[in-house]
């Protein structure tokens, strides 16, 4: 049987967050870009959170298009619930700005162990929303 046009978008989300995620993992071992990795596993959960919006409405709207992980989250209740994820969403979010762009007095630096936590964090909700983006399958 051949695979819709949404079926396909919704994996192709899904294997950004992928590359992402494995990306931030091969720099963690290799490099010491804490902030560069940081940014990967919010931008890796964020792609498999429109993911789940994308398979549930079946289309990803403007309003769909931010970055925090807590409002996407909110969007895709309906099809997913993240609530127990609602700390570590926050922490991801918290991280994206200062891991990309430089505060008006400083620059954030960010650690091995904050990199180290992130990328636990993206592992744990990427999977999460994996199994049940298969059950719905």
């Amino acid at each position: 049987m051949k695979r819709n046009i949404n079926e396909e978008l919704v994996g192709a989300w899904i294997y950004k967050g992928k590359d992402d995620l494995l990306f931030a993992k091969a720099s963690f071992k290799e490099t010491e870009f804490y902030s560069q990795i940081c940014c990967l596993c919010q931008q890796a959960v964020e792609k498999y959170i429109k993911a789940t919006i994308l398979a549930s409405k079946g289309k990803l709207s403007k309003k769909d298009k931010i970055h925090n992980l807590n409002i996407l989250a909110n969007k895709a209740k309906s099809f997913l619930d993240l609530s127990q994820f609602e700390k570590e969403l926050r922490m991801l979010t918290q991280s994206y700005i200062p891991a990309r762009y430089p505060a008006e007095s400083h620059i954030k630096v960010f650690s091995k162990n904050e990199a180290r936590g992130c990328i636990e964090i993206a592992e744990k909700i990427t999977e999460f929303i994996e199994n049940k983006l298969k059950k719905a399958d």
